[in-house]
């Protein structure tokens, strides 16, 4: 705020009367007109300040005047990200010859999509080609419009331009990535969180990077140290940490300087404890809090706990003095098709590759899941290593070319079906401290086929069409030009918790259920797509989600001991899966309270199973 020359003169004149009280100081003697002068030059300055702090004030600006200062320092608004995904298209027979999908083929969905009157268009970015003999194939595709209005869910995008032979099309997972222009908020916190904090090295650096790629728009990055904040009640002795800090704390650190206890945090009557006086505390894999009989503690007690730990999604092992590893998740999608040709091994002597009982083998097959196939992996089984990774799409049929000895000649084509001849194998989801799975989202995924005694013989040469994620392998590139020398840098795609949430609703009247019902997914699949990496999922905060949807009375989880619920379907609570694809939960049972996200996942909303409750 500036001053005029009066107020400055006055201020002036107070402090010269305490300290000075001899001077003459009326009106046309010398010593006022210094005063006078030195008050005109003091209030100008108070103007120039006040101009220069207006102008560098990035909270005072908007739109496009918030666009063209920022444009000085190189930065500038993202104009949002258009989704990704694959559609997969399938001919009435096999086809006698090869059948071209040129890129830029034009996809689109039903004009019944929740929040939308017209069909939204998808563009393939990828020429495809369907091979002689086969009847399918798995597209990469973008939305034409920009925004989150393109993250549409499985089964939405069902009609093809101009494939000739096509008779059916569909998305089996959602599409992601799709991301609104950047509001003016979002804008102001990146250029904050990133301006001249973006040395080589530091966690904004990596982000940094990160948020360069078109296809990123959320990311977290991991060292060997971050901190965990949490509350806990103060036990009469002591308490596990197992129950307060899930499955992220791989180590918890020792020493004074790595652990603090509050009482009302940040508050007047803040109250600091102090270790081995008041509170014990014992770190490493399996961290545990005491209270000291004779200090302040009170049992019952509500109290803040922050300690630093090792994540479990991080490669670094205290234990065993590796803390050079830096890992970056990234959400985002660039799907490319790759063609693989490649030989199924033998199950058997030197040269034989199967599935391991060891949990130390990177083969071990409880370190794998399947991917749209029941079941676990088999130790024994035979596996075929894919070389590009991570997966977005496989196809569930591979066929194998044969040709015929003889005079007949000829070609013989067999078809081998995913989950009955192999099953697509991807480092399990439920398990983060393999050597198999701490490798899980990067370009270095152990990711592939298993193989069943059904499948082709051992030698047998095949060729692969399948589409996968070039985001973690351009960005490993570009932060591997100057990273530090002595850092062990890898990026993965984000891990995905794919969501189907069991909802019981009771409806105003007058409302229509089914746009009621599609209102509700499309609140969800926003409410979620917002969460950050390791969220609490809060069955409070989605229910009010809900609620908040216009003909929604009243509405509620549902509960195992509903009324109606199947006990053997498990239709009820929230169903967690590693992949959209995927048939059988990651969990036995169906979460019916809060749980957390592990700090490398994201959410992915796949729809909400609503049963109608009678209103009163």
């Amino acid at each position: 705020m500036s001053k005029n020359p009066d107020a400055v003169a006055k201020e002036i004149l107070a402090k010269l009367a305490l300290t000075a009280p001899g001077f003459s100081l009326e009106l046309g003697t010398p010593e006022r007109k210094i005063v006078d002068a030195v008050a005109e030059a003091v209030s100008e300055a108070y103007i120039d300040q006040y101009l220069i702090g207006s102008l560098l004030d990035i909270e005072s600006k908007a739109g496009l005047e918030l666009e063209q200062f920022l444009g000085i320092f190189g930065f500038g608004r993202l104009q949002g990200r258009r989704a990704t995904g694959t559609v997969r298209i399938e001919l009435n027979n096999a086809n006698a010859q090869d059948i071209n999908i040129p890129s830029g083929s034009q996809f689109y969905t039903r004009q019944s999509l929740p929040g939308s009157g017209n069909p939204l268009y998808f563009s393939s970015t990828q020429a495809v080609v369907i091979p002689a003999g086969s009847y399918l194939a798995d597209v990469p595709v973008e939305c034409t419009d920009v925004g989150t209005v393109g993250n549409v869910p499985p089964d939405s995008v069902v009609f093809v331009g101009n494939v000739l032979g096509a008779t059916s099309v569909t998305n089996l997972q959602a599409f992601t990535g799709g991301v609104d222009v950047e509001t003016d908020e979002e804008l102001r916190q990146r250029f904050k969180d990133t301006f001249l904090r973006s040395i080589t090295g530091t966690e904004d650096w990596y982000l940094g990077l990160a948020y360069q790629n078109k296809n990123i728009s959320k990311a977290v990055c991991f060292g060997p140290i971050r901190k965990y904040a949490t509350q806990i009640e103060v036990p009469s002795t002591s308490v596990s940490l197992d129950a307060y800090v899930s499955d992220d704390v791989k180590y918890a650190w020792d020493g004074d300087w790595h652990v603090s206890v509050f009482k009302n945090l940040g508050q007047e009557d803040e109250k600091f404890y102090r270790r081995n006086i008041d509170f014990t505390w014992v770190s490493g894999s399996s961290p545990s809090f005491g209270r000291i009989s004779d200090g302040d503690m009170v049992t019952g007690d509500v109290v803040d706990l922050e300690f630093e730990f090792t994540t479990r999604s991080s490669r670094n092992d205290p234990v065993n003095g590796i803390t050079n590893k830096i890992d970056v998740f990234v959400n985002g999608s660039d799907p490319y098709t790759v063609t693989e040709r490649t030989k199924v091994p033998p199950s058997n002597g030197a040269t034989a590759v199967v599935l391991s009982a060891d949990e130390d083998d990177q083969l071990y097959a409880g370190s794998f899941a399947r991917v749209g196939s029941t079941g676990s992996p088999t130790a024994g089984n035979r596996f075929t290593r894919l070389g590009s990774t991570p997966i977005i799409s496989f196809p569930s049929i591979i066929t194998v070319s044969t040709t015929n000895s003889g005079a007949s000649g000829g070609v013989t084509r067999t078809n081998y079906q995913q989950g009955i001849d192999y099953h697509l194998l991807r480092p399990a989801p439920d398990q983060i401290v393999t050597p198999t799975t701490l490798l899980a989202g990067s370009p270095y995924e152990i990711a592939g086929i298993e193989w069943t005694s059904t499948g082709p013989v051992a030698g047998t040469a095949i060729t692969l069409n399948y589409i996968y994620n070039r985001v973690p392998e351009v960005m490993q590139a570009v932060i591997k030009t100057s990273k530090q020398i002595a850092t062990d840098v890898m990026v993965h795609q984000a891990g995905y918790q794919h969501l189907k949430v069991y909802l019981s609703v009771e409806y105003d009247r007058g409302f229509v259920v089914t746009q009621v019902n599609n209102a509700i997914n499309e609140r969800l699949r926003s409410y979620f797509a917002g969460m950050p990496f390791g969220a609490w999922i809060e069955i409070s905060d989605l229910t009010l989600a809900v609620h908040q949807v216009l003909g929604v009375d009243n509405v509620k989880l549902t509960y195992a001991d509903d009324p109606g619920v199947d006990p053997v379907a498990k239709d009820y609570g929230i169903k967690t899966y590693g992949d959209s694809a995927d048939v059988v939960s990651l969990t036995e049972d169906p979460f019916e309270d809060d749980f957390k996200l592990r700090d490398n996942q994201l959410p992915v909303f796949l729809e909400a199973i609503v049963r109608r409750r009678a209103n009163r």
